[in-house]
């Protein structure tokens, strides 16, 4: 797994809090990741291709804990 920095932010299915995504990492079967920096759940999410300069909030696809 790689982690990608990030200036992007997604909506914690677990604890339903705003958090933020200091990494995006990758899964070894294909997909995307975000844990959540209040509950540490991980967060399977779509990488949208925003870039630091425009930052947005993340779609999130389901728990992978």
């Amino acid at each position: 797994m790689s982690a990608l920095p990030s200036q992007q932010q997604f909506i914690c299915r677990k604890c339903r809090s705003l958090s933020d995504a200091p990494a995006i990492e990758e899964m070894s079967e294909g997909g995307f990741f975000c844990r959540c920096t209040e509950c540490g759940a991980r967060n399977q999410i779509v990488v949208t291709g925003e870039s630091a300069s425009r930052p947005g909030v993340l779609p999130v696809l389901g728990l992978l804990d």
